[in-house]
């Protein structure tokens, strides 16, 4: 992540809680296989085997929105949906009505 936005970052009410989380990053940069930037494993990825709902925020910045396009083309039969006029932090009443639609379907 470039300086300038973890510089942004700090200043944002929720910096306490990305400081929280920070320890678990090295983890999610190791079961990712990332070792000098994040990458979609797409190898692992087209092995999910269960219904997968891929989201991101129409509000989004491309550098999160892309991945997660990638996610959803790599998943087999994945379904990719962008929440209009969301950010990375999506609001919590546009998001529950589309969870429970999704695991509300009927599996095979």
């Amino acid at each position: 992540m470039p300086a300038e936005m973890v510089d942004q970052m700090r200043g944002a009410p929720v910096w306490p809680a990305f400081e929280a989380v920070a320890p678990t990053l090295a983890h999610d940069a190791a079961a990712l296989g990332a070792t000098t930037g994040g990458s979609v494993p797409v190898e692992v990825l087209a092995e999910v085997a269960v219904p997968a709902l891929v989201l991101d925020g129409g509000a989004s910045p491309e550098l999160l929105r892309a991945p997660a396009r990638e996610v959803a083309a790599a998943v087999p039969g994945a379904e990719y949906r962008t929440l209009a006029g969301q950010t990375h932090e999506v609001a919590a009443d546009v998001l529950a009505p589309v969870l429970a639609e999704f695991f509300a379907r009927p599996t095979a």
